[in-house]
């Protein structure tokens, strides 16, 4: 099969907007889009239905909704819901969510893997023939999990259909598609969520990634933060400037090399190098997220030229001899 790559859309733009971003995205020869859910934004469902009316091959769905704040069964239901606007052309992603924001709306994120994992069961079943939505045809929806721990990681390929691995830095993803690969069924699907921000001027393509890669970064785990060399102090502050949206103080103590960490910045050759690699090592899908860079046109143009390079290479080696 060869690479599948997709845009996330942060539904930060009125609907009209986020149209004809959605077509641009499909004539430009993406695969997929997903669009993310973050309470401060437009709500993924009703952003995806305006999208799905729009488009006409795109694969679409949300990631990542999370058991939290959405019971399973409606998560379900508006998968089956929106299939009805994109017949054959539905997956949803589940995960824990962002803490940060959870906790902006008084939730506690207890026990993630095990709901997380419950909540991806119950919304297959619910798919499924035998499901409680029978009214619907929604075999095909694909059930995805949003992953960054090995907990995660590893409870997915159990239970989900794939997994939206949620990292930026090489390394982490080389560690990610081993244990996966170790781990899943064959047609388990994988890929690399990668928060991007392109531009010829590595310094404006950073500043832009820079809100993105603190959201990441304020909710890692204690012990990833330690080995790229974060103290706790340090999160704590950026933290509450994300908290706060003081964006211009959050810029200046961002000089940091943890900002490489959350995501792949700077002019589309380093991205290109780092996608060629990732297909290399066996990673079904590349989703390019966050804010694609500082002027979305040209980001979405370079990217499209870089996966047309990627799948005519894939052709060439699988073409016989």
């Amino acid at each position: 099969m060869r690479p599948f790559f997709s845009i996330e859309l942060v539904p930060k733009d009125p609907l009209w907007k986020l149209a004809i971003a959605s077509t641009v995205i499909e004539k430009a020869g993406f695969d997929g889009i997903w669009v993310s859910e973050h309470f401060f934004n437009r709500n993924s469902l009703v952003s995806l239905s305006t999208i799905a009316l729009h488009t006409k091959k795109v694969i679409v769905g949300p990631a990542v909704l999370n058991p939290y704040t959405m019971h399973p069964l409606l998560i379900a239901q508006a998968a089956a819901s929106l299939w009805e606007l994109a017949p054959h052309r539905v997956r949803v992603a589940v995960g824990a969510g962002d803490g940060l924001a959870l906790s902006r709306l008084g939730i506690r994120r207890v026990r993630p893997v095990e709901t997380v994992m419950k909540a991806v069961a119950d919304i297959k079943n619910a798919l499924s023939a035998e499901g409680v939505l029978k009214t619907y045809n929604t075999g095909d929806i694909k059930v995805f999990v949003g992953a960054t721990g090995p907990r995660m990681l590893e409870a997915s390929t159990s239970v989900a259909d794939g997994v939206l691995v949620n990292w930026s830095d090489r390394d982490m993803l080389e560690k990610a598609i081993t244990m996966i690969k170790g781990k899943a069924p064959e047609k388990f699907w994988k890929a690399a969520y990668l928060i991007t921000s392109v531009h010829e001027d590595a310094a404006k393509a950073r500043k832009t990634a820079i809100p993105f890669a603190a959201y990441l970064m304020v909710g890692a785990s204690p012990q990833y933060l330690s080995k790229i060399g974060v103290d706790e102090g340090f999160r704590l502050k950026v933290e509450e400037l994300l908290d706060k949206g003081d964006w211009e103080s959050l810029y200046r103590i961002s000089d940091g090399e943890w900002v490489d960490r959350f995501c792949v910045w700077g002019e589309p050759s380093k991205l290109a190098e780092l996608v060629e690699d990732l297909v290399e090592k066996g990673y079904d899908e590349v989703v390019f997220a966050g804010p694609l860079g500082p002027r979305f046109l040209y980001a979405v143009k370079k990217i499209s030229h870089i996966i047309k390079r990627i799948r005519r290479e894939f052709l060439k080696k699988q073409a016989p001899r």
